[in-house]
């Protein structure tokens, strides 16, 4: 998730695309150096956490809080559990891990369960990875080529109050004018945190490379940027709005997002993203359609790009707790294709 203190322009050393140097590398998914978890004899701790800071991301970070809605199925054998270990006759154990895109403590303090089960994993797959030519890619992609402009768009009231919520943070009027709704709303949709925490995927990231695991991207950028632009323009303005008009509601559910995902209850953070329409049928038709662009097809998509990494096994994936959850969830895809899954936490 992009924090509000962030920059997007592409010039800036710390704004989004100034922290993504590290992943250039693992573009290719190739073999990259990483290091524990916990702070290992010798390993500069500071240095490794500036290091995974530059990783954080606008488009990959698909968890916004209080903005997604996601299908709830009852008695769902996978409503409870964030880690799994996938077991298939012949190959070493793999692990889903369903994280959540925050930098809070509680979230990036993890239990030895989960650090044990990453130890045993000789690959890391994760949403994805962007190198320099991708960040300038995304960064355009954020802006409109057709002349069309935000403020006409969202109105003149919204569009002012947009800025206020930026503050200090918001970009130059040029680029503000030309951004996309989509990407306002994700300018917009995390709290401000110090800009140096890194979330739990950029440690993860960071613990991956320092222990030269095997790295395996699970979307190309041109693939997000598709997802992103594929929600009805109409759909991004209402989203938008509801953000800008309930953003003190919606950073009280990010912290009930925060709880369940600690109790490890994927039905209630589901739940908790589903009770985000307020009970309005046309805002909720708007997150019906943002969910199945951003979780539900990219779901389908990341199971198609772990096809080939899983049979050979040693996988420990990472992707968005809400792409664990459901029928059309990644758990349920893995058990249809034959996965002996067994919840370990």
């Amino acid at each position: 998730m992009l924090r509000r203190r962030e920059s997007l322009e592409p010039g800036d050393p710390s704004s989004y695309y100034g922290r993504r140097r590290l992943a250039q590398a693992a573009a290719a998914n190739t073999t990259v150096a990483h290091g524990p978890l916990t702070p290992p004899i010798g390993r500069d701790v500071t240095a490794s956490r500036s290091r995974s800071s530059r990783r954080r991301a606008l488009a990959p970070r698909f968890l916004l809080a209080g903005v997604l809605t996601a299908t709830v199925a009852c008695a769902d054998p996978f409503d409870h559990g964030l880690l799994w270990r996938l077991e298939r006759p012949g190959v070493p154990p793999s692990y889903i891990f369903g994280t959540l895109h925050s930098a809070d403590p509680r979230v990036t303090r993890l239990p030895a369960t989960v650090v044990g089960a990453f130890a045993s994993c000789r690959s890391f797959a994760m949403e994805i990875h962007l190198s320099d030519a991708d960040e300038a890619r995304f960064f355009e992609a954020t802006q409109f080529e057709d002349g069309q402009r935000l403020e006409p768009l969202l109105g003149a009231n919204d569009y002012a109050r947009l800025r206020e919520i930026l503050g200090d943070q918001a970009p130059a009027e040029d680029i503000l004018a030309r951004t996309k709704p989509w990407a306002a709303l994700l300018r917009i949709a995390s709290p401000r945190v110090a800009s140096a925490a890194a979330t739990l995927d950029d440690e993860l990231f960071a613990t991956a490379m320092l222990r030269r695991m095997g790295m395996v991207g699970l979307e190309l950028p041109d693939e997000q940027i598709v997802a992103l632009d594929s929600i009805p323009i109409d759909s991004q303005i209402a989203l938008l709005r509801h953000a800008i008009e309930h953003r003190p509601l919606l950073e009280a559910r990010l912290e009930s997002t925060i709880r369940a995902w600690l109790d490890r209850d994927l039905a209630t953070i589901a739940r908790i993203n589903l009770a985000s329409a307020d009970g309005d049928p046309a805002l909720e038709r708007h997150q019906v359609l943002l969910t199945r662009r951003i979780v539900d097809d990219r779901s389908a998509l990341m199971m198609y790009r772990l096809f080939l990494p899983l049979r050979a096994g040693g996988v420990f994936v990472a992707v968005g707790a809400l792409h664990l959850h459901g029928a059309k969830g990644m758990l349920a895809q893995l058990k249809a294709q034959g996965y002996k899954l067994r919840r370990v936490y």
